[in-house]
């Protein structure tokens, strides 16, 4: 697959639907600032009395199934242990994927071989996200959508390269919605710099 995805231009906030998961940090960053635009968007969650956003959407049991399967699909690139202790969280990330055309994510990149500040080592076949956020991302790659994280650790935004199987640094004003209906996704411990990286996205766009 190359890596041309066409640009839709300036459009109507209106027509546009940000698919996430309601949890706080990012993605109430991602809803909060689509919602000042006047777009909507779709917070979903999978049995949880501790989703209780306006925005909430309870998925369906056929979904959550291929949730499950997705979220295995992405260990055998990300290699980590005991995630079926989240299994209802990252199940429903699948369907943030299943429903966009995008993934836009705050958050940290790990490399093969480094370790993140909790220590978490990245024993996978590819640099990851960090934290759960990351087994949306790899749903995404592994559906072939286009991907974009910003690392705050850097202040950089990058995209994946269907390439070179990797990720490349883009300029901030290169990233904009490609489509209507988008993955905005991330760690609940955004700072300063990944606020900023949405606005800037949303500036870009709409």
């Amino acid at each position: 697959m190359n890596d041309i995805f066409g640009k839709i231009g300036k459009v109507d906030p209106s027509l546009c639907t940000c698919h996430s998961g309601g949890a706080s940090g990012s993605d109430t960053v991602w809803e909060e600032s689509l919602d000042r635009y006047g777009g909507k968007t779709r917070s979903y969650s999978y049995k949880t009395k501790f989703h209780i956003g306006s925005n909430k959407v309870e998925i369906s049991d056929e979904d959550y199934q291929e949730g499950i399967k997705e979220v295995h699909k992405a260990n055998q690139f990300m290699k980590r242990h005991g995630i079926s202790k989240y299994m209802n969280l990252m199940a429903r990330n699948w369907v943030q994927v299943k429903y966009s055309n995008q993934i836009l994510a705050i958050g940290n990149l790990i490399r093969i071989g480094e370790t993140n500040t909790k220590g978490y080592y990245n024993k996978g076949k590819c640099t990851v996200v960090d934290g759960g956020t990351g087994f949306a991302v790899m749903m995404g790659i592994i559906n072939q959508k286009p991907v974009f994280v910003f690392d705050q650790g850097e202040e950089q935004w990058y995209k994946w390269s269907y390439n070179v199987s990797d990720y490349i640094k883009m300029d901030s004003s290169d990233v904009y919605l490609a489509d209507q209906n988008f993955t905005g996704i991330g760690t609940r411990g955004i700072n300063e710099s990944g606020v900023k990286a949405i606005e800037q996205v949303l500036v870009n766009s709409l």
